[in-house]
């Protein structure tokens, strides 16, 4: 399920210049992709290594004719690492021109949440040649790996600094990419805050524990109006998670929804908020207006 804004923002472009240190610039009609930074049920992240070059990035590939942006970044993903495509954000887009080979590039960029492997492995001929292979990693590692890289040829500079500039953007907007929200009574909460764990009896009678995204929030506030009593919203930081999160469409709404399949550890709350309201129902908290709602 695709949170799609009318014009993705760029991040980078990337020009001779500015990545060899060299004048020139290609006229070549550009080559179109979509990729991901991807993230499993268990908060670890996918980097491709090609072993045999030593070289690692992230996964995603071209986008073929009469294909869109979304069904290329679909089918890269899965080609790649046998993953689906449970939640997709978009992060940005990255302007590559090389004029030293008069070549150049749109890549689109998403931050994508996988529940899991759905098939085999599919690589191209290319990618077996150079032996790559998925490899999952935290964050802060896959970060390392690809930003203190030391390229060796005009290729991977490239490929290098178009990488870490999507990898920059994320790190300094984390939050916007791993806050889940959890609604709750004020009183529950009181019960609970001191304790490791939480959430037995959510599991014992849902299965998981219900959160949203915070752009989709305001989606979910009005299952909350009939409740009287005072409540807070939780907001979790997903990668500090102990539990597995898996994103369904419960409920066939054509959203996915985070499901946290375990009980949830305090450590992972980074803040408590009010739940604000007033006759017309929620009130959007100062701290959630950087999420545009959807």
């Amino acid at each position: 399920m695709l949170e799609r804004s009318e014009k993705m923002k760029t991040i980078a472009k990337l020009t001779d210049k500015t990545v060899l240190g060299l004048e020139g610039v290609s006229k070549a009609e550009p080559r179109y992709t979509s990729r991901a930074v991807l993230r499993n049920s268990n908060g670890k992240f996918a980097v491709m290594l090609m072993k045999k070059v030593d070289f690692q990035l992230l996964p995603g590939g071209g986008i073929d004719p009469g294909e869109d942006k979304i069904s290329a970044l679909k089918r890269e993903i899965l080609e790649e690492t046998g993953c689906s495509c449970d939640y997709i954000k978009e992060i940005g887009i990255v302007e590559e021109n090389r004029a030293h080979c008069d070549y150049t590039q749109i890549s689109y960029y998403y931050f994508v949440h996988t529940n899991g492997k759905i098939s085999e492995i599919n690589l191209t001929e290319g990618e077996k040649a150079t032996k790559t292979e998925v490899c999952w990693q935290n964050f802060d590692e896959v970060f390392r790996l690809i930003t203190e890289f030391v390229p060796k040829t005009e290729q991977q500079k490239f490929l290098r600094a178009r990488d870490t500039a999507v990898l920059k953007e994320v790190k300094n907007s984390f939050s916007e990419y791993s806050t889940i929200l959890h609604a709750m009574k004020k009183s529950t909460w009181e019960e609970f805050r001191n304790k490791d764990l939480w959430g037995k009896q959510n599991i014992e009678t849902e299965g998981f524990i219900h959160c949203s995204q915070p752009e989709f929030f305001w989606r979910v506030a009005p299952n909350f109006d009939s409740i009287e009593d005072e409540m807070v919203i939780l907001c979790i930081d997903e990668n500090k998670l102990s539990a597995k999160v898996k994103y369904e469409d419960g409920d066939n709404c054509g959203r996915s929804y985070p499901h946290v399949y375990g009980m949830i550890n305090s450590s992972a709350v980074t803040a408590v908020l009010p739940f604000l309201r007033d006759e017309n129902g929620w009130i959007k908290n100062p701290e959630l207006e950087n999420f545009e709602d959807k």
